[in-house]
Parts: C-alpha cells; structure tokens; sequence
C-alpha cells in the first residue's frame, strides 16, 4: 500500500510537470537531466533507505517524461541523431560488442556489463543529448550544485567499514567509485562558465574533501593529470593566438600567490609529510612502495593476464567478458586492456574512433574535454568496462556539441549544437 501510494505520488509530480512544461513552454535545462544522472547515488542512497527494487528504474525512468517532451516538440531531434556520426559510430562499437559474443566463453559476464554500461552511461547521455538539442540550455551550476549535494551526502552519510578501513564511503559503495564522482563534481566547479563564485568555491572544497577522504589513489591521480593536461593545452592556444599578453596585468598576482603557498608549505612541512606519510597517497611519491604495494602488484598480475589473453587472440579477442569470469575483482582494472584482450584490436579500433571524435567535438569547451579525460583516466587506472560508465555518458552529451555547417535549402541551420528556424 505505501509502495503504491508513492508511485501515484510520483505520477501525479510527473504529470503536473507535463503540464507546466507544455502549457506555459518552459525551457528545460539540460544541466538537470546530466546533473541527476551522474549524482544519481547520492539520491538513490536515500531511495533504497525506503522503496525497495532497483535504483536503476529511477534513474532511467525518471528523467523519461521531460526527454518524451522535448523529442515530440522538436521533429528535428530524431534527425539530428540519425545525422550525427558519433551516434552511429558507438552504435556501431556495442554492434560489434553484440556479436562477439558469439565467441565467448558460456560462463561469459559480457552482457551484465554491457548492459550496466548502456543503463548507466549511454541512456543518460542520450536524454542530456536530446533535452540540449531542444532547448539550448545546460548551466553548469546546476551540474555544480547537483556534485555539491553528492559531495555533502558522501561526507554526512559515509561510513568507515571493515572493508575498507580508513576509507570514507557510502553504505553500499565503493570508495573508487565515490572518489570518482565527488572529483566530478570538483572538475564542474573549477572549469565550468558562470557559475557563481560561492557556489563554485562550496562546491570545489566540498568535493576535493569528500574525493581525499576515500584515499582513493586513481581517481585523484586521473584528475590532476587531466586538469594539468587541459589547462596546458588551452594555455598553448593563447599563447599562439596572442592570448596570453592580456593575461601579464595577473603575473605579479599569480607570482605572489605561489610565493604565498611555498611559504605556507615550508611552514607546514613536517605536518603535511606527517599527513601524505599516514595515508595511501604515499605510493604516488615513491616508487620504491608502490613496487611493494600488494593492491598495485595484484592489479599488474592481473593486466598480465589480460595482455597474454590479447596476444592469444589479438585480432577478435575472446568475446566481450570471455577474459572477464563472473568473479568480483577479476577484471584487468583497465579499460583498455580489457577491450583489447576481449574484443581484440578491431573492436579498440572502434571503441578508440568513436571515443576521439566524441572529444574532438569538445575541443572548443575544457570542462568537457576534463571530463572526459579524467573520467577515462579513472577507467586506465583502476576501472573496468561495465561500472567506469561516466566517460561513456560525457562522450554522448559530447556529441550534441559537434558543429554542422550550414544546409542549403533546408530552411534551418545549425550553430554549434542547437539549431533554429529561419523566419
């Protein structure tokens, strides 16, 4: 009876919420849609607190209604998919994907993962695509607010288990994987336009917090390699587009700074090697313990044998999750490894042309490109192919921001992503 009376609840919201959306046309940012869907833990965490069943309906079912709206209002959205060859070329990689599973193994975990990835990362990606393409609208400071919330949930609610001993997580987690999305949420707030500068301060050193407390080691190694790589490119683009001279009037501002923070540093030298010394962050500066680290050495063997199975097989590999067994923790930790020695070098090449037109489609918007390079970062590290879905649903939003040019009589035109009638 209360499982019923929530979903009529929910019902009668989403309808009221039609209503509103078709009467008095309401422009639906697509920042809610992306927001929700890559923060959806921090709401399915309370969900499973009271409504039992798979969080996983939520989270594609939810955001449906909007999307149903904005694909029916705009004819031009089914076009603009069928159009765009980025849709077509990850179409054509989980194709491939389907039919290697002909070869694989009968104990073969190929489809859970593939369809976890599809639920996770490919759906939401799609909604976020087609909610843009209607509205033109996606703010970075709902993303903001929507990782803020995540953050502040994973710093409230998160347990120190057994498990995971000195690991800050969310009942029922991973701290990889909250790692991941607080330092998502910080990747927003740091490269994201216009966002207010107390929410993107808030946001920042509320999810730098929550990402640290998991000592989580890939995920923060993913996204200082990211933001330092995005940020070096960008600084290139100035530097030869002439860019960089207006930048001169911060130098001393920036000098002082760093002088400041060195000074700092030097102050606070014993406690912070005292601090870095006491947790796992220690095998990022030296060598000599990440060889001796047994999390490090397990995941090489395991690579090992991902590699042995690529040369065993390099063309075809041995069919999505042959190399893969349904045992927790057998996956290579790395996502490319993993397609290799799975789907060998054809489906690389595949997922690898699909994965770079999907960032060469951003190279005008560096949160995005962070994004995505960090997220796929997380995925080499320490990630596999079905639970590291967030590279997956940043390469679909990616797609709605590939530049068109203009067609002759066909009475619109496209900038950028959105598109318009002429009049």
């Amino acid at each position: 009876m209360e499982l019923g009376l929530i979903l009529l609840l929910v019902i009668a919201i989403l309808f009221f919420g039609a209503q509103c959306i078709l009467q008095l046309g309401l422009k639906i940012d697509a920042g809610y849609v992306l927001g929700f869907s890559i923060f959806f833990d921090a709401i399915g965490y309370f969900y499973r607190q009271y409504v039992p069943g798979n969080t996983l309906i939520v989270l594609v079912g939810a955001p449906l209604l909007v999307v149903l709206i904005a694909w029916f209002q705009k004819p031009t959205i089914a076009r603009g998919l069928l159009e765009n060859r980025g849709i077509w070329l990850w179409a054509l990689f989980f194709g491939y994907c389907v039919v290697s599973y002909a070869w694989a193994s009968l104990d073969s975990n190929g489809l859970s993962k593939e369809l976890l990835l599809i639920t996770r990362g490919v759906i939401p990606g799609l909604y976020t695509y087609i909610v843009y393409k209607k509205y033109g609208k996606l703010s970075w400071t709902v993303v903001a607010l929507f990782g803020l919330a995540y953050s502040g949930v994973h710093l409230i609610f998160g347990e120190y288990t057994s498990e995971y001993p000195g690991r800050l997580t969310l009942p029922g987690d991973n701290p990889i994987f909250n790692a991941r999305i607080s330092l998502i949420a910080a990747t927003a707030a740091l490269w994201g336009r216009n966002i207010p500068w107390p929410v993107r301060l808030l946001t920042l050193g509320t999810a730098l917090a929550s990402a640290f407390a998991t000592q989580s080691r890939g995920p923060v190694a993913a996204f200082v390699a990211a933001n330092v790589l995005i940020f070096g490119y960008f600084m290139y683009k100035k530097y030869k587009s002439g860019g960089l001279r207006r930048l001169k009037r911060y130098a001393g501002a920036a000098a002082g700074l760093v002088l400041l923070g060195g000074i700092a540093a030097g102050i606070y030298a014993d406690d912070l090697e005292q601090l870095v010394g006491g947790s796992r962050f220690t095998v990022l500066f030296s060598g000599s313990q990440l060889q001796g680290d047994d999390n490090f050495l397990g995941r090489v063997d395991l690579q090992l044998r991902a590699f042995e199975d690529f040369q065993e097989r390099p063309f075809f590999g041995s069919g999505l999750g042959g190399s893969t067994p349904p045992v927790e923790k057998e996956f290579p930790h790395n996502v490319i490894l993993e397609i290799a020695s799975e789907l060998g070098i054809a489906g690389l090449l595949l997922w690898a042309v699909a994965y770079l037109y999907s960032l060469g489609a951003v190279r005008a918007y560096p949160v995005l490109m962070v994004l995505l390079i960090q997220s796929l970062g997380c995925a080499l590290l320490s990630g596999d192919f079905g639970f590291n879905y967030e590279y997956m649903l940043f390469a679909f939003v990616s797609l709605a921001f590939v530049k068109k040019r203009e067609r002759e009589g066909a009475g619109w035109i496209e900038e950028g992503s959105f598109s318009y009638h002429r009049t």
